[in-house]
């Protein structure tokens, strides 16, 4: 793995002009993983852009990504690059059609690196850094940084902090390692607050996401043998909380005790529906999910699926069922 990793670094220290991109809807692994690659490469003297769908960037407001070379308008981005040869890098993304970036920029691209720690990779670039041993892509990054620059930034350390503690869920999940404690105790020793992190995060809510937080609780269902939970987020919802802010909902059914599933379903247009999966203990979500033409990690996963809201439900729960 580590003959694999030093393959991406030496493309990393060869090449010159880089554009990064994440994942549709993407989560703080993505976008602080993202966030810390280009400003390493920018550090190291190279021509890194990204880009950062702007709908996903509010709660990460302390990460402070304001450069120019972070865009959220694929149009400005387009005109950047231009006649440009440029090499695409892609983090945290399980498969091609997961990148959040336009099909014409995809292509444009000379080549693409794909760098992720998704056991279910489709493996979809030219070079492919998959290791799902990993607790995020920010902390491939971080052994990527200790490689490529001398000493990190704070803004840098900041994002990749950011990254690890946004996919260990605040360090209560399995994959928080020893390795990620070690990685995290350095972070803090160079100045990040993890703390600080943690609360803006996790421990900092606005109103109009409780409001809809109250609303999916009001939707929350339990299987009869107490195995499956499931809530929901439709449309309606959305419109009435003045906000699409679902991040932690799924956890709640997670966390009811004697739960081993919990899922949340996101009305995200009519008849399509964004399914959010997490467990406990045993059960393989990624497994469910590829069901529905999705994919992710064994305790975290999920798709997105054509189909009337009740209708999606009452399939999935079906399903679920099945692996309790």
């Amino acid at each position: 793995m580590q003959n694999k990793l030093n393959e991406i670094i030496e493309l990393l220290e060869k090449e010159d002009n880089f554009l990064i991109a994440g994942h549709v809807g993407a989560d703080g692994d993505c976008i602080g993983s993202v966030t810390a690659l280009t400003r390493i490469l920018n550090k190291k003297n190279k021509t890194a852009r990204a880009y950062l769908n702007k709908e996903s960037l509010a709660p990460f407001a302390f990460l402070e990504i304001n450069e120019s070379c972070f865009f959220t308008e694929t149009e400005s981005l387009a005109v950047e690059l231009k006649n440009q040869d440029y090499i695409l890098l892609v983090l945290d993304c399980g498969s091609r059609d997961r990148v959040d970036l336009p099909e014409e920029l995809f292509n444009a691209a000379q080549y693409v690196i794909n760098i992720d720690h998704h056991e279910d990779n489709s493996l979809f670039a030219k070079y492919n850094f998959v290791d799902s041993k990993r607790a995020a892509v920010g902390e491939i990054i971080y052994l990527i940084a200790e490689k490529l620059i001398s000493t990190l930034p704070q803004n840098i350390a900041r994002s990749i902090a950011t990254a690890i503690i946004t996919d260990t869920g605040a360090l209560r999940y399995e994959n928080t390692t020893p390795q990620v404690m070690r990685i995290l105790a350095k972070l803090m020793e160079s100045g990040v607050s993890i703390y600080r992190i943690n609360k803006a995060i996790f421990g900092s809510i606005s109103y109009p996401a409780l409001l809809l937080k109250s609303k999916a609780l009001a939707t929350l269902k339990r299987s009869e043998n107490k195995k499956v939970a499931w809530l929901y987020v439709s449309r309606e919802m959305i419109h009435e909380a003045g906000t699409d802010y679902t991040e932690g909902l799924v956890g709640l059914a997670r966390d009811i005790e004697g739960v081993e599933v919990g899922i949340l379903f996101t009305e995200e247009e009519s008849h399509q529906i964004k399914i959010s999966f997490r467990s406990n203990f045993y059960v393989a979500v990624n497994k469910i999910a590829a069901q529905f033409g999705g994919g992710g990690h064994p305790r975290a996963a999920g798709a997105t699926v054509q189909q009337e809201l009740n209708t999606t439900i009452e399939s999935v729960v079906k399903e679920a069922l099945k692996h309790v």
